[in-house]
């Protein structure tokens, strides 16, 4: 796990450093597809299966440092980003800056913060401080970059799943809180 929050779409998934290194004994082309096996949700599972058959009766309980997740887009969430609402016919890449101004100049720079997204913040300010792992799941995107670059999407896929999302303006405001708290 490299980051301590992460920022993510409906199906991305945490996954740990995986080495780069070929296995001994193994043609180079048999490495590269299992790494593309592994690089996918199928992956993931098939891998998890897998290893429960080979390591039978081997149960782990509570993993060291597994991520909270925070579904930062769901109407009870208090730092949603409720001006998808307003926004015009880019609506979530437009949505996603109006919630950024909005925040940094006039929640932050003129202390008008909601009450319910202040105590949201700060629970997750402390929780970053006490080395808690976290991930901001929203559903302006399925996957994090959309799964295509920026030259082959087309205008109304980066309408509908921008490449950017409101986490990154949480995320940010939390790394900097917890900083000044540090010093």
């Amino acid at each position: 796990m490299t980051e301590q929050i992460e920022v993510f779409g409906q199906f991305d998934v945490r996954r740990d450093d995986l080495s780069t290194e070929p296995e001994t004994g193994i043609n180079s082309q048999i490495a590269i597809d299992q790494t593309r096996i592994t690089s996918t949700f199928g992956g993931d599972q098939l891998n998890a299966a897998l290893d429960a058959i080979k390591k039978k009766k081997n149960y782990k309980r509570g993993f060291e440092n597994q991520s909270t997740k925070f579904y930062i887009s769901r109407k009870d969430c208090p730092v949603r980003n409720f001006c998808e609402d307003l926004a015009g016919p880019n609506k979530r890449a437009e949505a996603i800056q109006m919630f950024d101004a909005l925040f940094w100049s006039s929640w932050i720079a003129c202390n008008e913060m909601p009450e319910q997204a202040k105590e949201w913040l700060d629970a997750r300010v402390k929780e970053y401080k006490d080395g808690i792992y976290m991930d901001f799941i929203c559903d302006c995107r399925k996957f994090r970059g959309n799964d295509a670059d920026k030259t082959q999407a087309s205008e109304m896929t980066r309408a509908e799943y921008p490449f950017d999302c409101h986490g990154y303006t949480l995320k940010k405001y939390i790394e900097e809180e917890a900083k000044k708290y540090k010093k």
